[in-house]
């Protein structure tokens, strides 16, 4: 079966307008600017957390977190205080339930290229490059297998070597990237097999991470006297990436749809720090439990543990070979557990990726030990969130919290019991910490070193071709473009899509020519398999996402 029309979707991971404006203001990217121009341009709204697995699963699978179960890389189990499993997620939860079967099933097929999250690969009609992250960097998974060997080497680097890597090297492994995708999705839109293409880029994502801090004058460690290569490094990778997008638009017509998108926004990575659980201790809701040396004591075995973490070059050798009731006890230490006393503690941080950050209740019953009653639950949760609301900022006045809800208002499905029972957004100037000492603290500058930038909430969406309605500006969740997709190639949109059909980006004519229409649902949640990984696969996985900052080693 041929679609309506056929689609491209270009991935951006983290771009972010903050980035993106004053070059189109300074002439520096025209295929974007075209775009735009002759295109709807649209505001987007990221999960919550703003974390590329819920952000990228949510866009494959079109429902929320809530439903997939995925807040984070690791797979989160908020009935422990570790609030982690030791595993990580990976697609075996959703696998065959996806957009790219769905649109599969019903065309002539799809071309899927590194988006996150699909590793390990599973037969499409069509064809699937696993993305971030994989146990292998160089190594490129694919379905069909026999393309392995035609794109391995995908990346230049290995995990060791990106992790040490200069910006010289940076730059090699970014431009191979490119040439790499612009090779095989060229190939593939001009064989013209397919009716859906996705192709998704971790280059903006990466360079936000790691060189924030030469792009922006003010960040803290920003020294003006660095080269202009370095300082101008986050721009010229958007100029470049602007003609990897036109090569890719050259080669189809306006009666395709054409999506430029990113997962998240990307900006600087706090140094003034919120520490919730010391800020639920002010308040009587959490205690701690070690006084004096103790305290003392674990407060510089934490800041050691950061240190190494920053400094230690050999750092992920050390962690893959340390026992596991070590692994936990370094958690432990930074997270500052071991000096909670749980037995009279009624509510505690569940740590998500910045702006968000979570608080659970210590409920009787579900937490190991739980004392807040099932009666007393609800009003305490309404205290919190009364309570946060009021929170300042010392230094500046302003508030603390610019958003805060009950889980249920922003997450729905089965797994609602597993999100944080209050999620929260911060100000984006504030990160959300560790310390049991003091409310606000300031993160040590050397720890900014390695890791200078974060996300953000706001990413962007571009849309251009046929019925798109010249230079209408809009604002969307990511979770509504799964059901846009899949109705602009004319397929009925499953009603279990948590996301809305973005009409307004359209004409009233296209609209009016083509209906949305509701088919049955789609989504189901695949049984948990505990071996999916190997030891050597998770330590591996493992390596990737610490290079961002993603785990902690």
């Amino acid at each position: 079966m041929t679609a309506q029309r056929q689609v491209l979707v270009i991935g951006l991971d983290g771009a972010t307008y903050r980035i993106i404006d004053p070059l189109l203001e300074a002439g520096e990217l025209p295929t974007l600017a075209r775009i735009i121009r002759e295109g709807a341009r649209g505001t987007l709204r990221s999960t919550i957390p703003p974390n590329s697995a819920p952000a990228w699963t949510t866009f494959l699978t079109g429902v929320n977190p809530g439903k997939h179960g995925i807040l984070d890389f690791r797979e989160v189990d908020l009935r422990q205080y570790t609030l982690y499993t030791g595993r990580f997620v990976n697609s075996t939860a959703f696998a065959g339930h996806t957009i790219l079967d769905l649109i599969g099933q019903q065309t002539r097929g799809v071309v899927s290229f590194r988006v996150p999250m699909t590793y390990p690969v599973w037969p499409v009609n069509g064809i699937l490059v696993a993305g971030y992250p994989t146990p292998d960097r160089k190594k490129a998974y694919t379905y069909p297998p026999e393309l392995s060997d035609a794109l391995t080497p995908i990346a230049l680097h290995s995990h060791e070597e990106i992790a040490r890597a200069t910006p010289e090297d940076e730059r090699a492994n970014a431009d191979y990237e490119i040439e790499v995708l612009l090779k095989f999705m060229s190939a593939w839109l001009r064989e013209n097999q397919q009716d859906f293409y996705v192709a998704v880029t971790g280059i903006t994502d990466g360079f936000h991470h790691k060189f924030w801090k030469y792009h922006d004058p003010s960040h803290p460690l920003h020294n003006p006297d660095w080269p202009d290569e370095l300082k101008d490094i986050i721009r010229e990778y958007y100029r470049r990436l602007d003609r990897m997008v036109g090569e890719l638009i050259r080669l189809v017509d306006e009666r395709w749809l054409v999506v430029v998108m990113s997962d998240h926004g990307g900006g600087p990575r706090p140094h003034r720090l919120f520490n919730t659980n010391a800020w639920l201790a002010q308040q009587g809701w959490l205690h701690v439990s070690a006084k004096g040396g103790s305290r003392t004591l674990y407060r510089w075995a934490r800041y050691g543990a950061e240190w190494l973490r920053n400094h230690l070059p050999r750092r992920n050798w050390l962690y893959d070979h340390m026992p596991q009731f070590l692994r936990r006890k370094a958690v432990e230490v930074r997270q500052g557990q071991g000096l909670i006393d749980w037995a009279r503690t009624q509510a505690y941080r569940v740590p998500l990726q910045f702006p968000a950050e979570g608080i659970e209740i210590n409920l009787k019953g579900r937490q190991p030990q739980g004392i807040v009653s099932a009666e007393a639950y609800e009003p305490l949760r309404e205290a919190i969130i009364h309570a946060l609301r009021q929170v300042r900022d010392p230094e500046t006045g302003q508030p603390v919290v610019v958003d805060v809800w009950k889980r249920e208002d922003v997450y729905s499905g089965p797994y609602l019991d597993q999100m944080p029972d209050i999620v929260f957004l911060t100000a984006d100037h504030l990160a959300c910490g560790t310390d049991l000492d003091a409310v606000f603290t300031e993160l040590p500058l050397s720890f900014l070193e390695r890791l200078s930038g974060d996300h953000t909430m706001t990413g962007i969406t571009l849309f251009w071709g046929e019925g798109v309605q010249p230079g209408v500006e809009f604002n969307l969740d990511i979770v509504d473009l799964p059901p846009t997709l899949v109705w602009a190639l004319g397929l009925d949109v499953p009603e279990d899509m948590d996301g809305r059909v973005l009409t307004e980006a359209f004409t009233p004519e296209y609209v009016r020519a083509h209906p949305v229409s509701f088919g049955p649902p789609y989504w189901h949640q695949n049984a948990d398999d505990e071996d999916v990984l190997t030891a050597e696969e998770e330590a591996e996985i493992r390596k990737a996402l610490a290079g961002l900052g993603y785990v902690e080693e």
